[in-house]
């Protein structure tokens, strides 16, 4: 489906809509309009009624002005649900993740038939959950693809090739996610970049995270988020020091900074690099009190 949006949303700060598009309103619309329509003509034809089906025109008019406006209001929700449930595989505890789970499954009907699932897909892998996330990815309504839905796609299927911790399937996703361009949502971006840092620091790519952390280095002078990924590949591969010749290139880690990576690190179980963050911010107020 082409990516007409149906709000003008590029100007905020979660970036161009991956589910609420004009093109997928049309097209679930259409849908349940036609499905309305062949169930009113298979009642007449049922009934042997006499009555045409062009003297219901004003009732299906009705019913597709009240059908728009609720599908309208379906896939805004589920615009709203996927960057949250990003956000919380990206940051959240795992108990915030249980509870997005737990919400997801709790969902009404209607609501879990515009469900993109890639958000909550995102929450299982973040949770150590494979095998759920790729029930889910398996099913899923057609009415929830194309566009930037596809994309995002990539981007958990990536996450799945890293759960499996294999070299062979970090290496695909390392190669998958940095070839790709960005998606223009700010969630499925963040999520992109939290997936390929974590696959660099399962792989120990040294040489790779120092190009990826160069990257976001200059990229994230307008995105607070983006530091804190490239602050883990900095303290995990201790690209500041002295020996790795890029400290000249980089800004110094405030110790703010260091805290709030140590404090996403440790909302994943990454007691390692929660150990190295810390260690920094020792040394950081060390450093201030012999001064």
């Amino acid at each position: 489906m082409p990516g007409d949006d149906l709000e003008r949303m590029t100007a905020a700060p979660r970036g161009a809509p991956l589910v609420a598009t004009w093109s997928r309103w049309a097209a679930s619309a259409g849908a349940l309009g036609a499905a309305f329509v062949g169930m009113l003509w298979g009642y007449l034809a049922f009934t042997r009624s006499e009555r045409p089906l062009a003297s219901f025109a004003w009732l299906i008019v009705v019913v597709c002005v009240i059908e728009g406006l609720l599908v309208l209001a379906l896939l805004r929700a589920e615009e709203s649900r996927v960057a949250r449930e990003l956000r919380t595989a990206r940051t959240g505890t795992a108990m915030m993740r249980s509870l997005a789970t737990r919400r997801r499954q709790q969902a009404p009907f209607l609501a879990r038939l515009f469900a993109a699932r890639l958000g909550t897909a995102a929450v299982l892998l973040a949770d150590g959950d494979r095998q759920g996330a790729l029930d889910l990815l398996a099913g899923g309504s057609p009415l929830m693809r194309g566009g930037r839905l596809d994309r995002l796609r990539e981007v958990v299927d990536a996450d799945v090739e890293r759960s499996t911790g294999t070299p062979a399937a970090l290496e695909r996703c390392v190669e998958r996610l940095r070839g790709m361009e960005p998606i223009g949502h700010r969630e499925a971006d963040l999520y992109r970049t939290y997936v390929l840092v974590k696959a660099l620091l399962q792989q120990g790519d040294a040489d790779g995270a120092v190009e990826v952390a160069g990257d976001l280095e200059k990229s994230s002078a307008a995105d607070e988020e983006q530091q804190l990924y490239a602050t883990w590949l900095r303290v995990w591969f201790d690209l500041d020091a002295e020996a790795a010749g890029y400290r000249h290139a980089w800004p110094a880690l405030p110790e703010g900074q260091l805290r709030m990576a140590a404090l996403m690190a440790r909302a994943h179980g990454a007691d390692k690099l929660v150990e190295k963050l810390e260690e920094r911010v020792s040394s950081i107020a060390r450093r201030g009190r012999q001064e």
